[in-house]
């Protein structure tokens, strides 16, 4: 202060605390550029995992849409057989295919990335808020469309379908299993004997009117469900593919 030097070493500290300020506010900025590089890392492969998991799910929906489409064909196969024909004079045809309905095939969401997105809070590495909520939207619908097959699946294939065929119908598999059984050709030729019995103790019960009605209530029943699974397999595969191209040019961007 004696020599007049105030002013200099005022500069000076005001400097040395504007550097320092400098670098911290660099080294926070390079952080941030780090953790933001890491954030559009993480992103990207989230969007590769989603496209994956889409395109799995494609394959289960077609493999959905194949079982719901043999569905309603055999039961419009009945239900026509029976316009024209009655329930008389019923053939392996008639019972392979009333067989085929008691059968069913359960859908199955494949979702590991958008779990794994939800559960760990990462959905908001999803930087396109049009897509996160129609990713939200997409799982939603989804879950919504298993639940109702599940339940329709038990409630009404399984409890009204299955009691009603089995009291009235034999259970005839499709002749293609037989070939499983090639190397048993007694076991095949015993069972065509005992399935001409039951062919005609079926066909016995279903020529009573009240048998003909139960029988022919939950083989519409069953078209009707097939019917409504198939649609919304149809839909649900046009949803998908939508999401898939959205994906697409997320990722190309």
């Amino acid at each position: 202060m004696e020599t007049g030097k105030t002013g200099k070493y005022l500069k000076y500290a005001i400097g040395e605390i504007v550097l320092v300020v400098i670098g911290i506010l660099i080294a926070l900025q390079i952080n941030n550029w780090n953790e933001s590089a890491k954030e559009q890392q993480k992103e990207s492969v989230y969007l590769n995992n989603l496209q994956r998991d889409l395109n799995d799910q494609i394959a289960s929906i077609d493999q959905q849409i194949l079982y719901e489409t043999r569905f309603v064909e055999d039961a419009s196969y009945l239900i026509t057989y029976y316009s024209e024909n009655g329930l008389k004079n019923l053939d392996s045809i008639f019972f392979t295919k009333l067989s085929n309905l008691h059968s069913r095939k359960t859908f199955v969401i494949t979702d590991p990335t958008y779990t794994d997105l939800l559960s760990s809070g990462n959905i908001n590495l999803i930087k396109t808020q049009n897509l996160k909520d129609d990713l939200i939207q997409y799982y939603q619908e989804l879950e919504r469309v298993e639940k109702v097959i599940q339940n329709n699946n038990s409630l009404l294939t399984d409890q009204q379908y299955g009691p009603v065929f089995f009291n009235l119908g034999y259970f005839h598999p499709d002749p293609e299993l037989n070939k499983l059984n090639s190397d048993k050709m007694e076991f095949v030729e015993l069972r065509k004997l005992y399935v001409k019995e039951l062919a005609k103790t079926s066909e016995d019960l279903l020529s009573e009117p009240n048998n003909q009605l139960r029988l022919m209530n939950v083989i519409n029943l069953r078209h009707l469900i097939s019917l409504a699974h198939l649609e919304s397999m149809q839909q649900s595969k046009k949803n998908t593919a939508k999401l898939l191209v959205e994906l697409s040019n997320i990722s190309n961007d």
